[in-house]
């Protein structure tokens, strides 16, 4: 605007002003309150209305401004204004002379939950005295409402993000549900409630109603919950993630309908509540994944560490007896084999329901293994041998799994403490030694703990720390057992052999350490060592311009699962020597353990060039569906086929099949355990390419393999001397 502008403005507004009355501007002024949509108005000393604007005159129910002049709000609303304090506060302004702003406090007409902001200042004349009270006030009704929504949002959100327990949320939910609006009652019902929790929780107005959260907790539909006529009643679902319901969120509202804001957070509440208690079950869940066995559903390892001490230190301090037992399933791994994982899984599940059936409930029974059972007894009651023998009964009940009728036997160790061990290491180990005496005793049989176990564990114990010494030190060597060409009787492989060279002992064989190993973990760092010891081996004898010779390396299941793809890679590049002198061994147990992994791990070793070849091939049965499954270059038939060659005529018929099956299938035969000319004969009829065994030589030194390799060795091959 413009100066000249400006003035002229000026000048108008003080034209208006000197030409305008006092009585026109009181109209204006007026006319301008009526149309505010606060209330505003005034009163005397004795809080008699003096003015009052339009809304201040609609909302106490009168048509004139003039019916109300000179009322109190006492002559208006009875005690309802005493009770809302209106009179006292009023007082108090005019007495002290100080503003009241600010203050909230329920409306008394209209909705229950109705509320004014009021704001209350001294009205004073010219002189200053205070002659009065000038008041106004403000609709905060949807404000109150909003905040409160606000709050019991805020409070059920604290709760989740500090996974409150699921009891106290549900407790605090049907409080902070109550308090969003005057006369609303709430109550909770969660279907499957965890042992131990309550499965209805009820707000404050509904806890003297016994008869009501009884119906709450037998009903699964709040349909059927009754109310009073005069009251409605509303619910909404709670939802869980997969798409049921945990239960439902039930309302009643005294006398009147619930607004739509009030209806809509209630849902939003209810599904809030679905994701504490999906928090609470996936809390649950993964708590009993850590101490259970997922198959068979019982307590596994980890619960028996925590468990058992608790328990053992009991029975200490009250000088009692617990017994350990471990219970081992007779020729579970020939089941596996032979009928499937899945057979396998399924008689382990019902067998461990069979166990858990004839336990006390002071009992406990875990699995701690792939088919082994701890079970812990109290020794206060019945003899422990009759009990044991009341399960091992349990245990060899037949059974119809599928397609296939089964019948299993157990063996069984027991220990007691304190006499056979003072700590759950100790006793459960007893308990193992007893169960290995049962099934070198025949199987099928119970076995207690002896003081000679206890050497045998002792020596046990000593040898794995030996074992592991000896895997630091490195005091591991190679030796080499030479494959041969049948035809040519020409060596055209090796097979990588460990030996212990222990300090004390001398030369140690494989079964005296592998089993530890194993058992132990240890195999996984003994197996790299060897592997990349043998591939060092064939590129030193290549390196000294020996003809080379493919190197076969077994591998342990533990070792085939832990990253064997990358130790391989590392060990070819650590020592040069080409991907395609080196065969990786496995067996059929390690592959059908899970048969999708394994055979992506094999195509990675295949697609770096190295083969792979199937020990021990025949002793399982489901090779021989699977060949065309693994991408194998080799399979080896094992010695117990070749034992009673070639006088044998299902051995031999069996052993022909088979060199003929891998033939079809482009897959190299090597037959395993060779001791005879005969045996060599045989399979060199027969077709097989090559073998190896005794009667060739047995494992060597790598300085042995050298000087056969360079004086280019011819082995006998069973042809007689004419066809040679």
């Amino acid at each position: 605007m413009s100066r000249k502008t400006r003035r002229s403005a000026a000048s108008a507004s003080a034209a208006v002003s000197e030409n305008t009355n006092p009585s026109d501007r009181h109209a204006l002024l007026e006319a301008m309150i009526d149309h505010v949509p606060d209330f505003i108005y005034a009163k005397d000393l004795e809080g008699r209305f003096l003015f009052a604007n339009r809304a201040i005159v609609n909302e106490n129910g009168f048509d004139t401004v003039e019916q109300l002049i000179g009322l109190t709000d006492y002559e208006i609303h009875g005690e309802a204004a005493n009770i809302a304090g209106i009179p006292d506060t009023e007082s108090r302004v005019m007495r002290t002379g100080k503003a009241d702003l600010g203050y909230e406090e329920r409306a008394m007409r209209g909705d229950v939950d109705r509320w004014l902001m009021m704001s209350r200042v001294p009205l004073r004349d010219k002189a200053g005295n205070i002659i009065g009270v000038v008041g106004a006030s403000r609709d905060i009704t949807q404000k109150k409402a909003s905040e409160r929504l606000l709050q019991a949002q805020a409070h059920i959100l604290e709760m989740i993000v500090a996974a409150a327990r699921i009891e106290d949320f549900l407790e605090e939910f049907v409080k902070a549900i109550e308090n969003l609006a005057t006369g609303l009652a709430c109550a909770v019902r969660v279907f499957d409630a965890a042992e131990g929790e309550p499965s209805v929780y009820v707000s404050p107005a509904l806890a003297q109603q016994k008869g009501l959260i009884a119906l709450l907790s037998s009903v699964s539909d709040p349909d059927g919950l009754t109310h009073s006529a005069e009251d409605v009643a509303f619910s909404f679902d709670i939802p869980e993630s997969g798409g049921k319901a945990h239960g439902f969120v039930w309302c009643m509202l005294a006398g009147r309908l619930p607004d739509p804001a009030l209806l809509e957070f209630i849902g939003a509440a209810a599904r809030m509540a679905g994701l504490a208690i999906d928090r609470k079950r996936a809390a649950e869940h993964i708590a009993f994944l850590a101490d259970h066995d997922m198959l068979t559903r019982l307590p596994n390892r980890r619960f028996l560490d925590t468990r058992l001490p608790e328990i053992l230190e009991t029975a200490g301090k009250t000088k009692g007896r617990v017994a350990v037992c471990f219970l081992d399933l007779d020729n579970f791994k020939q089941i596996n084999d032979t009928l499937g994982h899945s057979i396998g899984d399924a008689l382990l599940s019902k067998t461990a329901s069979r166990i858990a059936r004839a336990l006390r409930k002071s009992d406990l029974v875990l699995r701690v293994g792939g088919d082994e059972f701890v079970i812990v007894l109290d020794v206060r009651q019945e003899d422990v041998e009759t009990r044991l023998h009341r399960i091992r009964a349990a245990v060899s009940q037949p059974l119809r799994i599928g397609n296939y009728d089964i019948k299993v036997t157990c063996s069984i160790g027991m220990a007691f403490f304190p006499e056979h061990g003072k700590n759950t290491a100790e006793i459960v180990a007893a308990a193992d030694l007893a169960m290995y005496e049962a099934k070198h005793s025949g199987r099928d049989k119970i076995a207690t703990f002896t003081p000679n176990m206890a050497e045998d564990l002792k020596k046990k114990v000593n040898r794995i720390e030996e074992l592991r010494k000896a895997v630091t030190r490195d005091e591991f060597v190679l030796h080499f057992q030479p494959q041969i060409n049948l035809a040519s009787g020409v060596m055209n492989g090796v097979e990588a052999l460990v030996r212990w060279q222990h300090p004390t002992e001398g030369l140690l064989a494989p079964s005296e350490f592998i089993g530890l190993a194993e058992e132990t973990g240890l195999i996984v760092e003994l197996g790299e060592s060897i592997l990349r010891k043998a591939c060092h081996q064939a590129q030193a004898w290549a390196a000294a311009g020996l003809p080379p010779v493919k190197m076969a390396v077994n591998i342990s299941p533990r070792q085939f699962q832990g990253g064997l793809v990358e130790q391989i890679r590392a060990a070819l590049k650590e020592t040069g020597l080409p991907a395609s002198l080196l065969e990786i061994e496995i067996t059929e147990t390690l592959i059908i353990q899970d048969v999708d992994a394994s055979v992506r791990i094999m195509r990675a070793i295949k697609d770096m060039g190295v083969s792979l070849a199937l020990d021990d091939f025949g002793v399982g049965y489901s090779c021989l569906g699977m060949l065309k499954t693994f991408p194998l270059s080799c399979m080896k038939i094992d010695r117990s086929f070749l034992a009673h060659l070639p006088g044998n005529a299902k051995d031999s018929a069996i052993v022909s099949i088979m060199i003929q099956l891998a033939s079809s299938l482009g897959i190299d035969v090597i037959a395993e355990g060779v001791e005879t000319g005969e045996q060599a004969k045989f399979l060199r009829d027969a077709g097989c390419p090559c073998g190896q065994g005794y009667y060739f030589s047995p494992p060597v030194p790598a300085q042995a393999i050298a000087a056969m390799l360079a004086q280019t060795s011819i082995f006998p091959n069973g042809a007689s001397e004419a066809s040679r």
